[in-house]
């Protein structure tokens, strides 16, 4: 990975001293290494402007820092005033790839030059040689030796056809893999510059010049293959980056992300313009074409697949489903491009020396303990040497409960887990706690880096991928002890979460109420409350434990314990005035939870009989917190457990982000399939995928790539999303599911497939609210985080 800046200047503009602005060359073409520890000495003048940009981009790439400079002049036609634009390229290197760092930018020998931040995983139509080398060798050689042969053919084309065809653009299109690129053909004085299709890898842009206020940039984008003319006044200076650069924040809020929907063209070769006899120039814009929905045909054996680096993978199991063929086949289907994507990954991370005889960690997860995390991680298993260990980064910011948010608590039962499914592995808990005093103190540099983002929710969201990567915590790391149960780390959870999803929607079907009034609001009688998603009752708080206490008066809590006949009969008519249908409705009800009871699982047949909790209502909110303040030091799954401070070494981290915007994970999904239906899900899935790069992977790759570390996200990978667009909607979402096993159900096939049981009936948490750094930078309000509302403070 790298951090890239190009900066065009128009040589007749003028830049007074000291302007926070991008500094004018005068010579023709000058190459400058920094690749010296400090990165502050530079050997040509550089403005405040440029000294800020090298600081930023070397956040991104600390390993090597380079600029290149060109000038492109035109005919003055007698004029004293040179005309005509510098350009400046500028590249700081984070190796990820290969034996040896590849210095950039990379002047190749007809003087073209690379700004390379990405990772090339696949070439479309690329040949096995090719696929070792990406594997084994540096990408941004590759890349460039391409881009040099794409080249030669654009110089001996007639420019009438280049618009159409230009074979540069051809070679950017069939990259697969997170990228922003700019490029120089030296001949043709053309600047290529984009990000890849999803915007993976922040890409901003400023323009200085014209009066009219049109953003030409802007106006391309989305468009088909075209171009648009300006002079040389209408871009005096345009500045490309991946981190907004500014003196205040006004600057910064001038700056706008890319549109990731193509690659641009910006031709420096002047042409005689019809007014005035000025010389025009040209910017083209050419879409990338839609990504073809592709199935994945696993290779299999009775008992498991083969992805492509023969990982061995568990083959999906039937279920007792209507669908259950169908689902089975989407989720085989996922879990082997989901394998190879973490596959590329994970084993393309250069191999680093060993530390006192134990490997050093090369990949971490940005860990929720949430379904997405944790597939990602036990997928990770099968790519990464048994002998290395996996970071997981888990962040909370609730300082009042001990630390104790529902995405700690989760991470921690998804660690337990995790050791238990794969003992040979050494899985690092790294617990990231964050202060209010820290957070606040960070909220500068959190701001400047997700601009020009700046809403609440930026914020929070933005802030919190700021500290996972950063990667210092508390490390909870695991060890072989005497034998041990989960029980305790289980009930500091919410009870057997899975097993409660599959309770709730047994009893979902008993129809115990009358389902002919509002699906939102409680079904019992005379209520009028508001229902609560994910009750295993599906009712209100305050009826839920009403019903709870008069069933604990029926069913005793322990077997062969006597009952009041007098008192349950009391119950059972209380139940039938607060709106079950019929005394039938509340046997079925009853034989129910007795037959849970009997099961494997104790818990599962209790729970309604606890007054404790239903899985979202909890009675006690102090008798969890006492259970977290006890977690650190319990032992877990025969590990015993042992916590120091710590700083994760890995340069790569893999991001769950995607797997909502694909797989229907968002509560807003079902709705629109209950509202509108099969082709209403599929479109706004589509628009959710589309606008990704604005809303979420700008931000996210400026905060996590400002430590030093690259993001990865496995479920954008080209060939994920093809598969995944293959899958029937029922594989997506089932709306008379609850929320935790109707959405994202091929995902959820996949986690219980591998093992995973803790997270497979989890429902979607946002970050901010799983880390409750919400609740924190709120002030106790979620109202801020709403829509559109500019960020202020943390005070």
């Amino acid at each position: 990975m790298c951090g890239i800046g190009l900066v065009v200047t128009a040589l007749s503009s003028s830049c007074a001293e000291g302007q926070d602005s991008p500094f004018v060359p005068t010579f023709p073409c000058v190459s400058t290494d920094l690749s010296d520890t400090s990165h502050v000495h530079n050997a040509i003048a550089s403005s405040k402007f440029d000294l800020k940009l090298q600081r930023r981009l070397c956040q991104r790439g600390p390993d090597h820092y380079q600029q290149v400079t060109h000038c492109v002049t035109s005919e003055s036609n007698g004029d004293s005033v040179a005309t005509g634009f510098a350009i400046a390229m500028h590249s700081a290197v984070l190796h990820l790839r290969g034996d040896k760092i590849t210095s950039q930018p990379v002047v190749d020998s007809d003087d073209n030059v690379l700004c390379w931040n990405g990772e090339v995983f696949g070439i479309d139509g690329g040949d096995e040689n090719e696929e070792r080398r990406l594997m084994q060798d540096s990408d941004t050689t590759l890349l460039s030796e391409k881009l040099q042969i794409a080249g030669l053919e654009l110089t001996e084309m007639a420019m009438e056809n280049v618009e159409s065809s230009d074979p540069v653009v051809t070679v950017l299109r069939s990259v697969r893999g997170p990228f922003a690129v700019t490029w120089l053909h030296e001949k043709t004085k053309r600047v290529y510059f984009a990000h890849d299709r999803f915007g993976r890898r922040s890409l901003l842009y400023r323009r200085w010049g014209g009066d009219n206020g049109v953003d030409i940039v802007a106006n391309l984008a989305g468009t088909e293959v075209t171009s648009t003319s300006f002079s040389e006044s209408d871009l005096t200076r345009f500045v490309l980056s991946n981190v907004a650069i500014g003196e205040n924040d006004g600057d910064l809020s001038k700056y706008q992300e890319l549109p990731a929907s193509g690659v641009y063209v910006l031709d420096l070769a002047a042409c005689q313009s019809n007014t005035e006899g000025k010389p025009s120039y040209r910017m083209e814009f050419h879409p990338y074409s839609p990504i073809v929905p592709t199935p994945t045909v696993p290779t299999e054996t009775s008992d498991y697949v083969l992805d492509r680096f023969g990982a061995r993978l568990p083959c999906p199991e039937l279920i007792a489903q209507q669908d259950a063929e169908t689902l089975q086949s989407s989720a085989c289907a996922l879990l082997l491009a989901l394998s190879n994507a973490v596959g590329v990954r994970v084993r393309s991370i250069p191999s680093t020396s060993t530390i006192d005889g134990m490997s050093s960690v090369r990949v971490a997860v940005l860990f929720s303990g949430g379904l997405d995390s944790v597939v990602l991680a036990a997928l990770s298993h099968f790519h990464a040497p048994k002998s290395e260990p996996i970071d997981l980064l888990t962040v909370c910011f609730d300082e009042t409960s001990g630390f104790a948010s529902p995405d700690r608590r989760a991470a921690e039962l998804a660690h337990a887990e995790l050791c238990s499914l794969f003992p040979d592995r050494q899985w690092n808990l790294v617990k990231i706690n964050v202060s209010r005093t820290e957070l606040s103190s960070t909220q500068h540099e959190v701001l400047a880096l997700m601009a020009p983002c700046d809403t609440h929710m930026d914020f929070n969201i933005g802030a919190a991928f700021w500290f996972l990567s950063r990667g210092q915590g508390e490390l909870k790391k695991s060890k072989t002890t005497d034998n041990a149960t989960l029980e305790e780390l289980n009930a500091f959870l919410n009870p057997q979460r899975a097993d409660l999803r599959e309770l709730e929607t047994e009893v979902a079907a008993l129809g115990l109420f009358d389902q002919t009034t509002n699906d939102t609001l409680c079904p019992v009688y005379r209520c009028g409350r508001k229902r609560k998603s994910g009750c295993v009752l599906g009712v209100c708080k305050s009826c839920c434990f009403k019903i709870q206490r008069a069933v604990d008066k029926i069913i005793p809590r322990d077997i062969g314990e006597g009952v009041d006949q007098r008192e349950a009969q009391g119950c059972r008519a209380k139940l039938v005035s607060m709106g079950f249908q019929s005394e039938s409705h509340i046997d079925l009800l009853l034989n129910l939870l007795e037959t849970k009871r009997e099961e494997k699982d104790p818990i599962v047949g209790t729970i309604a009989l606890q007054n404790r909790c239903c899985r979202v209502h909890r009675i006690k909110q102090d008798q969890v917190n006492q259970l977290s303040n006890s977690a650190p030091t319990s032992a877990v799954n025969g590990k015993s457990t042992s916590s120091y401070e710590y700083q994760t070494s890995t340069r790569v981290v893999l991001v769950g982000i995607g797997a909502d915007e694909q797989l229907a994970g968002y509560g807003r999904h079902r709705t629109t399939l209950i509202n509108g239906g099969e082709a209403a899900l599929r479109a706004e899935l589509q628009m959710d995928l589309g606008r990704i790069w604005k809303r979420n992977l700008g931000r996210d790759d400026r905060c996590i790539a400002a430590h030093g570390r690259e993001a990865r996200f496995p479920f954008l990978d080209e060939h994920v999303v093809s598969t995944i667009a293959t899958f029937p909607v029922s594989s997506l979402c089932d709306a008379e599911l609850p929320r935790g096993v109707g959405d994202k159900r091929a995902l959820r096939l996949v986690a219980r497939t591998l093992g995973l049981r803790s997270c497979a009936g989890l429902a979607k948490r946002a970050i901010q609210f799983g880390s409750r750094i919400a609740k924190v930078s709120n002030n106790g309000s979620n109202r801020q985080t709403q829509g559109m509302n500019k960020f202020s403070s943390v005070e």
